[in-house]
C-alpha cells in the first residue's frame, strides 16, 4: 500500500509558512525549509516540483483556512438573520472572541507577505489573492446591505469602503501588534469597529 504523504506535505506547508512570514518569500530558501523540516531534497521535490509550486500551494492553503473562518462566522450568526444588524455585530464579535484568545502577537498575514514581493509571483497568484480579498469585501457588503434594508445610516458612508474595514483592521493591527508585542491589539480594534457599526445605524424601521 502506498505511504500516505499528506503529513509530510502538511509539515512542509506549515514550516514554509512560518519561514515566509518571518523572512519573506525571497528570503526563504529551499535549504532553509529542509533545515526546518529535517527532510531531504528528494522528499521536498516529491511534493513540490519547484519553489513557485510551493508558493501557490502556500497561498491556497492560507486562503482556504482564512475563508473557513468567514464561513464559520456566517454559519454561527445565521440564526440572527431576522435582525441583520445583530447578525453583523455578532459576525464581528466572532472574530473579537477568536483574537482575544491568543497569547502572542499574530505571526502575520501571507497575503501581505506576498503583496510586498509581487515581483516574486506570477499573475495567477496575484489574481488569486485579489479574488480572496474581494470575497471578504463582498461578504461584508452583503451583510451591510441587509442591515440597510431594515435601518438607515445616521451618516452617509461608502458601503464598499466600510466593508473593507474589517480586513483593513486585521492587516493593520497585525503590524502594530508585532511592533509593540501586544497580543490583544486586534481584538481591541475589532471592538472599536463593532461599536462604530452599532452607532452608525438608526433603530429598526
Amino acid at each position: 500500500m502506498p505511504k500516505d504523504g499528506k503529513p509530510t506535505r502538511d509539515k512542509i506547508l506549515a514550516e514554509s509558512r512560518a519561514l515566509v512570514l518571518q523572512n519573506g518569500f525571497s528570503g526563504t530558501s529551499i535549504d532553509h525549509i529542509l533545515e526546518k523540516t529535517g527532510l531531504t531534497k528528494g522528499a521536498f521535490f516529491y511534493h513540490f516540483k519547484t519553489k513557485n509550486v510551493l508558493a501557490k500551494a502556500l497561498i491556497e492553503d492560507f486562503a482556504r483556512e482564512d475563508i473557513s473562518y468567514m464561513h464559520e462566522a456566517l454559519e454561527k450568526t445565521e440564526p440572527l438573520k431576522g435582525d441583520s444588524l445583530e447578525r453583523l455585530l455578532q459576525f464581528v464579535q466572532e472574530f473579537i472572541d477568536m483574537m482575544a484568545d491568543i497569547s502572542e502577537p499574530p505571526p502575520g498575514c501571507l497575503y501581505a507577505s506576498y503583496l510586498n514581493e509581487t515581483n516574486q509571483f506570477d499573475e495567477e497568484i496575484r489574481q488569486f489573492i485579489s479574488s480572496t480579498v474581494l470575497l471578504w469585501r463582498n461578504t461584508l457588503e452583503l451583510l451591510l446591505h441587509k442591515v440597510l434594508e431594515e435601518r438607515k445610516m445616521k451618516i452617509k458612508v461608502d458601503v464598499a469602503a466600510l466593508a473593507d474595514l474589517l480586513f483593513v483592521i486585521f492587516e493593520g493591527s497585525y503590524v502594530i501588534s508585532k511592533a509593540v508585542n501586544e497580543a490583544d491589539i486586534t481584538a481591541k480594534q475589532l471592538t472599536h469597529l463593532k461599536n462604530y457599526l452599532q452607532l452608525l445605524f438608526d433603530d429598526k424601521n
